[in-house]
């Protein structure tokens, strides 16, 4: 039988934030890994050999919530700032700032075709964004404590919410309505996933 060949040794650990890493995505080909923390900064990792590509700087707070767009050419940063930042994902640098919000932000998504972003804000609320323009298309209002995470169906029409008041919230991505509200869990809610 041929032997399979030996993934290159990882280094462990990836050194290079100064605080705590509060969140790590892959890209979607799996060669760049993301990491947000609280020394406010972003970087942006290779896979198979662990060095640092680049830093993200911008936010003036700690940076919670990162992830790439579908295409893996974008990628989102969300703050106790109370901003949500676009970087171009080869470059590096700040396509868009989205702001207006005090509240911090502790969750972002891309949608599944790239064009939307939803992010969760301790202030109890979800928000819709447009991608590109940065425009706020909607505020999902109904949960009584903050949002720690938000997850898009596949076909992009529905967003669910996971709140801290041990609810989960199916909305409307188009209309921002409400679907249903699901019960059950005895404790706060931290992750969601379709």
């Amino acid at each position: 039988t041929p032997r399979l060949p030996h993934p290159p040794p990882f280094p462990s650990p990836l050194r290079g934030h100064r605080n705590n890493v509060w969140s790590v995505a892959f890209s979607p080909d799996g060669k760049r890994i993301l990491s947000g923390s609280t020394d406010k900064t972003v970087k942006l990792w290779d896979a198979s050999s662990g060095a640092e590509l680049m830093t993200l700087r911008g936010h003036r707070n700690w940076v919670i919530p990162v992830a790439f767009s579908p295409d893996g050419k974008r990628i989102i940063s969300g703050s106790y700032d109370g901003t949500i930042r676009v970087w171009d994902a080869e470059k590096g640098t700040e396509i868009k700032c989205f702001s207006g919000h005090n509240a911090r932000i502790e969750v972002v998504a891309f949608s599944p075709d790239g064009k939307r972003i939803a992010s969760g804000r301790c202030d109890k609320t979800v928000s819709g964004w447009d991608a590109e323009s940065g425009d706020e298309l909607m505020t999902l209002v109904g949960h009584k404590a903050g949002i720690p995470d938000v997850a898009f169906s596949p076909d992009g029409m529905r967003i669910v919410s996971g709140s801290w008041d041990k609810l989960l919230k199916v909305w409307d991505a188009e209309t921002g309505d409400e679907i249903m509200t699901l019960t059950g869990h005895k404790g706060r809610l931290r992750s969601v996933a379709i």
